[in-house]
């Protein structure tokens, strides 16, 4: 007797194809993050001038990295073949779009918000640079420095991750002794008015944009211990609290050299 084969029925087939196929086509309510760039701050970048000549700047030895992710936009469709592929990759991450967007907003509104971050964090960094050399060089006059003589030179990004990084660069800018002493150095972190140092997004797509500009340390926020992964090769990760803290460390090179976590409890190596 013959053997019979039943054939798939029709509808099972569109069933299938609903559940596993049109998922992929279709947009998803997801957010992709990546890793962005690490851009020079010198010499075109950050640059303080004074029309009254009152306030001297030094060469730079060495080089200082603002470091950044790429988001997709809130009006970006992202579609489900996407969020495959970015789970597929080790430095892509996917989350929620309620997460990084508010209901309701644009692209325009986001790109607004993100450089009015950036102007503020600015100013932040200045007023905390100018208290840490009342500090650590009270000969060096910066009360005639303000907003306007804050010169940044930067497109397509946002936002107030970047306030540590300036202060950092004022800072070696400003001060007499050679704080890179030939060196890359990244940082990302919020910085307030009085140097406290907050949590950003994105810091493991950051160590990675860090490594690839072949930076030495990296300097976080303590609240960001916790989004670190288990072990960071390839790159010296410096935790801190404050702006003096980094400031310190970059001072004393002796103490840096060697890679791992420092300043996360439960991370240091």
């Amino acid at each position: 007797m013959p053997l019979r084969f039943s054939q798939t029925p029709r509808l099972v087939k569109l069933l299938l194809l609903f559940t596993l196929v049109i998922p992929l086509v279709i947009p998803v309510n997801f957010v992709l993050i990546t890793p962005g760039e690490g851009t020079k701050l010198f010499p075109k970048m950050l640059n303080i001038t004074s029309s009254k000549n009152s306030v001297k700047t030094y060469p730079v030895n060495g080089q200082m990295y603002l470091l950044s992710i790429w988001v997709t936009n809130p009006e970006s469709e992202i579609f489900g073949y996407e969020v495959l592929a970015c789970w597929a990759q080790n430095d892509c991450v996917v989350v929620p779009r309620s997460i990084v967007y508010e209901k309701n907003t644009d692209d325009k509104a986001e790109i607004a918000v993100g450089k009015k971050e950036m102007k503020k964090s600015q100013g932040s960094a200045l007023t905390a640079t100018k208290a840490l050399f009342k500090k650590y060089y009270p000969t060096i006059d910066l009360s005639s420095l303000n907003d306007s003589n804050l010169k940044v030179s930067l497109r397509n990004t946002g936002g107030p991750s970047g306030g540590l990084i300036f202060s950092l660069g004022m800072s070696e800018l400003l001060a007499p002794d050679d704080l890179l002493q030939g060196r890359k150095i990244a940082a990302t972190g919020t910085v307030s008015a009085n140097g406290a140092i907050g949590a950003v997004g994105g810091v493991e797509e950051k160590i990675v944009a860090a490594r690839e500009v072949k930076a030495s340390i990296i300097f976080i926020s303590k609240e960001n211990c916790s989004d670190l992964p288990e072990s960071v090769t390839g790159i010296k990760v410096i935790a801190v609290s404050t702006l003096e803290q980094a400031f310190t460390a970059l001072r004393e090179p002796g103490k840096l050299n060697f890679r791992g976590v420092q300043g996360c409890t439960n991370l240091d190596s």
